[in-house]
């Protein structure tokens, strides 16, 4: 279904019998799902320019929830956060200059390692992406990530709109992969204080 930036869905119509179905809020970052949703719809109406600025979009959104989310839980098992403490969360967040480094950090906060580290702990993540894709990876699974996804971001930076098909193709499935990596983190940092607490 279509998403918009203004007003999350609340029903949708089954194209084969036009019942309704209602729409139960997941739980999770909601805008990057809508972002990653609209980055699907561009994919599929031809625009590939769209497609990679809203995927990269879609997953920096999900790294800065996440990056918030974790420090919220672990705040929380103190004290309340205050708004003192959550615009002290932004602002360390945007220190971190890089996208490169924001996939460590993030990765530090939720499995206590660096990116490819957990992804070689946990290689299946990227088993769908390499099959199609396995020319283009390295020796190091963040750097296929960003030169794969965030250097065609460039479109946003130099104005670049000559992607092809193929070029949007493949953001999205980074995009993918690494939004599944991002919630196999988030359920490792979710079994972890499970059994802390056990």
């Amino acid at each position: 279904m279509n998403v918009n930036g203004t007003q999350l869905p609340k029903d949708a119509q089954c194209p084969n019998c036009r019942k309704t179905i209602w729409l139960v809020e997941p739980l999770g970052n909601i805008v990057g799902m809508a972002i990653m949703r609209r980055a699907a719809t561009e994919l599929a109406s031809g625009d590939s320019t769209l497609t990679i600025v809203l995927a990269a979009m879609a997953v920096e959104s999900q790294l800065a929830y996440l990056f918030m989310k974790w420090n919220r839980v672990d705040l929380t098992l103190q004290r309340n956060p205050t708004d003192a403490d959550e615009e002290e969360w932004e602002e360390r967040w945007r220190d971190i200059r890089s996208v490169a480094a924001r996939f460590d950090r993030v990765s530090s906060l939720l499995a206590g390692q660096s990116f490819d580290s957990f992804l070689s702990a946990n290689g299946g993540l990227l088993k769908s992406v390499l099959t199609y894709y396995r020319s283009s990876a390295g020796a190091s699974a963040k750097d296929f990530f960003v030169k794969g996804l965030f250097h065609k971001r460039r479109v946003v930076h130099f104005g670049k709109i000559d992607f092809q098909q193929s070029d949007a193709e493949l953001c999205f499935a980074l995009a993918t992969a690494l939004w599944h990596i991002l919630v196999a983190m988030d359920a490792h940092c979710y079994r972890k204080l499970q059994s802390k607490w056990s």
